[in-house]
């Protein structure tokens, strides 16, 4: 009896370690031990369950990235700090001592001057910007401006923020490619940006005019243009041509091979009565604005009899005086068709030939660059131009060696 009542007890005995033991199994092995079951319990249903374990799978794989990206960079996550003038009290001895030496620790950002950086802090602070500047935008229009005294090319082009040479390719009528020689009064053109004003002739194209002035087509499509995409131009339309480029500009004047009068006036005979005008510059400016020769040079190996220098101009083209002085010869003069004569005081004469129509008379006095006619092919010509002579007391010389 005694042993069945010890063996009982001791069976109890027994039962009871093995539940303290199982008692003291750590959590971590009953989390396990949990997991594992669960996951036998969801992967009864397996096809089912694919899905969302995908996607734990792969919110579970960006994170451990993520953090592996962190750790291997040596950076760490920045910890809140308060900011000088916040109500945010993190670290309130952080803040007394940022803000006691706010005056020595604050750096401004070159690059962005409204932005603060404090020293020791991981945050940018905003300052205040007392006023805000817009960009310069460009000109809806091309404007004019008017010479006054003492203004130079270089002036103009300073005030309005472009190229001298836009200045003179925008107003070769009026500068005739001689800018020494602007007059207070003179009208110019304006443009909005560099590059050139051009006046459309008859039968010109886009195509042609951007290969004139080394641009592409599409860039004459603009804002300034009164032209619709594909549009061609009407004969005298003024088109700006942004980045355009002509001839070279010469600012000085050429030498001064024609000496003025000593008289200070020009003369002559017209009609069998003397004339007289004002007196010669000293030097000869371009008739038609260009140097561009379309039919025969001085003495050409061609035409070895030719005097004279083609010009090329089209129908209608403005043609000036090279200098100023008095009209000697205006009308019909057989091989020349309508010739234009001036005889300049010095010894210098010269002569335009060919005009379509003329817009002085004999005995007229001239100023350098004065309006003489259009450009036509009346006489001996195959075609519009200017036939362009300069003579030293009658001995015909090389137009080219007096031109600017």
């Amino acid at each position: 009896m005694s042993e069945s009542i010890l063996s009982i007890v001791a069976d109890k005995e027994t039962q009871r370690a093995s539940a303290e033991e199982t008692a003291s199994r750590p959590l971590l092995l009953r989390f396990l031990s949990w997991s594992v079951t669960s996951i036998w319990r969801t992967c009864v249903d397996w096809r089912t369950k694919r899905p969302l374990l995908f996607r734990l799978t792969a919110h579970f794989s960006i994170v451990a990235l993520a953090m592996t990206a962190i750790i291997f960079s040596g950076q760490t996550l920045p910890s809140p700090r308060a900011v000088v003038g916040s109500s945010l009290e993190v670290d309130n001895a952080y803040v007394r001592q940022v803000g006691n030496s706010l005056a020595t620790d604050s750096l401004v950002s070159s690059s962005a001057p409204h932005l603060a950086w404090q020293q020791g802090s991981d945050t940018l602070t905003r300052l205040s910007v007392p006023h805000t500047v817009f960009p310069d935008r460009l000109r809806s229009e091309v404007i004019t401006y008017v010479i006054q005294t003492g203004d130079t090319i270089f002036d103009i082009a300073l005030q309005y923020g472009l190229s001298p040479e836009t200045i003179v390719w925008s107003n070769r009528e009026a500068i005739n490619d001689a800018p020494w020689l602007i007059q207070p009064g003179l009208q110019l053109y304006i443009l909005p940006v560099d590059g050139v004003y051009h006046t459309v002739r008859a039968g010109e194209t886009v195509a042609a005019i951007a290969e004139t002035y080394e641009v592409e087509p599409e860039s004459i499509y603009n804002e300034w243009n009164p032209l619709e995409e594909g549009e061609q131009p009407r004969s005298g339309d003024l088109l700006v041509v942004p980045g355009g480029q002509w001839e070279e500009v010469s600012w000085e004047p050429p030498p001064r091979y024609p000496a003025p009068g000593p008289s200070g006036y020009s003369y002559g005979v017209c009609n069998g009565s003397a004339v007289t005008g004002p007196g010669a510059n000293g030097w000869f400016t371009l008739p038609t604005g260009r140097r561009d020769v379309s039919g025969w040079y001085f003495h050409d190996p061609r035409n070895p009899t030719h005097i004279g220098l083609d010009y090329r101009c089209h129908e209608g083209d403005p043609l000036v005086a090279a200098d100023s002085g008095v009209v000697t010869i205006a009308g019909w003069q057989g091989g020349y068709g309508i010739l234009i004569e001036l005889n300049h005081g010095n010894g210098f004469t010269t002569r335009y030939a060919h005009f379509n129509t003329i817009a002085v008379g004999c005995g007229h006095q001239v100023q350098q660059g004065d309006l003489l006619g259009y450009c036509g092919s009346t006489g001996w010509s195959t075609g519009p131009h200017l036939h362009f002579e300069i003579r030293n007391n009658g001995v015909p010389q090389d137009p080219m060696v007096y031109q600017p």
